[in-house]
């Protein structure tokens, strides 16, 4: 029987009961540690795991993985770490003690990293007599929020009311969310990592993103590292390809184990992810969405006062607990109920993809403080008050999670993409990205040449630009015969973010008005004038050259003074005559004759001597010599010691 993988998050007040609903509903405590069973209260993450059918007519099992996060204010660090990645909140509150300072900070927490499925469990029912009150209470504290309308299951984990219940609506909920998606971009934020004798190193987290291939060879980020998958547990079973949506354990090789983040950039240890290891690499400065909630946590006023700019925080994503420096755009603080486009800056770096949630917090007052969405992961910390990234930065915030919006936004900042590289810090898989461009190509708004992308406006100023300037030489310098190459791309190249886009821009010249004329470029209508003080000597050369075209007088006797010359270096470099070499010129009609009587004789005879050819050509060997070396360099013929034939 095929599986579904997803993973379920506890959420709630200390005591309301968390670990004792997961009991009630795996068989599991999820109290593993024994100073977890020492204190009375949930540490580190535990996990548990629930098989349920699912709700349609698949015939299909749902694997769970059941997270339980903490719930003691000085552990909320590790409860965002352990929802960062699922797929359903149980969010617990307890009937007795009913919404409490902590289930608004968990709320607020979940709210922010953007978990919109949900149950509402109210546990302890057994220990209250006005359950209507109750109740009451929890759709007042729900009212306007983004649970609203999420389905609140009373229940009670000593007598087993309400449990099955439960468990139907988890089956509902998640069989009707689809499957887990794979954008074969896996990543595993780690939230343990030990050593096991005989084993190595191993590291827990919950898979999102795609499947972990066992034999694989991944990076650990930010660290860089290249670990080998050597084995893999998920669902206590040993497997090849961990999918998505599993809590899994990896044992690893080439990587060992580090005592904290901070410590050391070699070994992997809690708050590093696995990744494959084409995504790219970490950063120092990431552009945000922030927004801080207009709900007051009861007790804390902290909570209702504004965030200034400049501020450092603690950054929290997936398992990572990070400080960092956040700087907001266009104002001076952050007020409740607000939101604003701003950046944080760390001393360490981040791997994040945009889209990503996260949590900033107050590590001294142990106080959450808004949360937000990654919109650029790859920030440059000069452009984040430039008018050019608060465009960028405003068209993301408007559709964060839309595909489009993310290429249009990326390629009108930077006009032009790498398809391969483009977003692959993203939840969009390389074929959807593939796809959207090509269709935004197909519309007219980018342009593609081979795996490059272009925003298509600026693109065909680009061309025209250059196009300009072949013009304006024409304009300019009519006897040329163009312009020159070289010069082209030293004046196309600042314009353009790399030199190597130049070859781009002159095949899209080539496919259009403009042709190659050796080194130079020039309108295929372009016909090249001889400057007014040359015409006179240009046509005296051309009468000359044109009185005898098989046997025309030399470069001396056709160009007698420095005009003259000119005018003769003119007609070479427009074609209209051949420099043979440094004494011998002749006009181009002149040339074709005599190539043509040559290609004549050898067709019908095979071969022949310079004297043979000579003597049917009628020219002289002053002229002959010559033009048999330019048909052998241009390949027409071929010497063969004292013959030629045709090539």
């Amino acid at each position: 029987m095929s599986s579904r993988h997803y993973i379920i998050g506890t959420a709630g007040h200390i005591d309301h009961g968390k670990s004792s609903l997961i009991e009630a509903l795996t068989g599991t405590d999820p109290d593993r540690l024994p100073e977890e069973k020492a204190r009375g209260m949930t540490i580190e993450l535990g996990f548990a795991q629930l098989s349920l059918p699912a709700s349609d007519d698949s015939g299909e099992d749902l694997a769970l993985g059941v997270v339980d996060v903490p719930g003691h204010a000085d552990f909320v660090k590790n409860m965002v770490a352990g929802v960062g990645a699922i797929d359903l909140a149980l969010f617990i509150v307890a009937a007795d003690d009913g919404w409490m300072p902590q289930t608004e900070e968990h709320y607020q927490i979940l709210n922010y990293l953007g978990v919109k499925r949900a149950v509402v469990v109210l546990t302890k029912i057994d220990l209250v007599d006005d359950l209507d009150l109750v109740l009451m209470d929890l759709e007042e504290n729900l009212t306007g929020g983004l649970w609203e309308d999420a389905p609140v299951i009373p229940v009670s984990s000593h007598s087993g009311d309400g449990i099955e219940d439960l468990r139907t609506m988890i089956s509902t909920l998640l069989t009707e969310s689809g499957p887990a998606r794979d954008i074969a971009k896996p990543r595993l934020p780690v939230d343990r990592a030990f050593s096991l004798k005989g084993v190595g190193t191993v590291v827990t987290g919950t898979l999102t993103d795609g499947a972990l291939a066992v034999g694989g060879d991944y990076q650990i980020q930010p660290s860089g590292e290249t670990a080998h998958v050597r084995t893999a547990q998920s669902h206590g079973s040993s497997v090849e390809l961990v999918p998505p949506g599993s809590r899994t354990a990896v044992n690893l090789t080439g990587v060992g184990l580090r005592e904290s983040r901070s410590a050391a950039k070699e070994g992997v240890g809690r708050g590093d992810v696995l990744v494959p290891a084409d995504l790219g690499d970490p950063v120092l400065v990431i552009d945000v969405l922030v927004s801080k909630s207009d709900r007051e946590i009861r007790g804390m006023k902290q909570s209702k006062k504004a965030l200034r700019t400049g501020r450092e925080v603690m950054f929290h994503h997936g398992s990572a607990g990070l400080p960092a420096r956040i700087h907001f755009l266009g104002q001076r603080s952050l007020s409740p109920g607000e939101t604003v486009k701003a950046e944080l800056r760390f001393s360490d770096p981040v791997f994040v993809f945009v889209g990503d949630g996260f949590v900033i917090r107050d590590a001294s007052l142990g106080l959450t403080l808004a949360g937000g969405i990654v919109l650029d992961e790859n920030a440059n910390r000069r452009a984040f008050r430039k008018p050019f990234q608060a465009a960028f930065l405003e068209a993301r915030a408007k559709s964060p999670h839309d595909l489009a919006v993310l290429i249009q936004s990326q390629l009108i900042r930077d006009r032009v993409a790498f398809l391969p590289d483009l977003l692959a810090r993203s939840c969009f898989s390389e074929s959807d990205i593939r796809e959207e461009a090509e269709r935004q190509v197909s519309s007219g708004d980018l342009e593609q040449n081979g795996d490059w992308i272009f925003l298509a406006e600026w693109w065909k100023k680009i061309r025209t630009l250059a196009g300009d300037q072949v013009k304006e030489i024409h304009r300019e310098h009519p006897e040329q015969l163009g312009l020159p190459l070289r010069e082209l791309r030293a004046m196309m190249e600042p314009e353009l973010p790399s030199p190597k886009f130049f070859d781009m821009v002159l095949e899209g010249l080539l496919a259009g008005e403009f042709a190659k004329a050796g080194p130079n470029i020039r309108h295929r209508d372009h016909i090249p004038q001889l400057p007014p003080e040359l015409k006179g000597s240009g046509d005296l050369v051309r009468k000359r050259l044109a009185s005898d075209l098989i046997s025309p007088p030399n470069k001396g006797e056709a160009a007698t003074n420095p005009n003259e010359e000119k005018a003769l270096r003119f007609l070479v470099h427009t074609g209209e005559v051949v420099d043979l070499d440094a004494k011998t010129a002749i006009s181009n009609d002149g040339f074709e004759m005599i190539r043509d009587q040559i290609c004549e004789y050898l067709s019908e005879h095979g071969r022949a001597t310079a004297s043979d050819l000579r003597q049917h050509t009628g020219t002289v060997r002053r002229i002959l010599m010559p033009l048999l070396e330019r048909l052998d360099e241009i390949g027409v013929t071929k010497r063969e010691g004292d013959d030629r034939r045709l090539k």
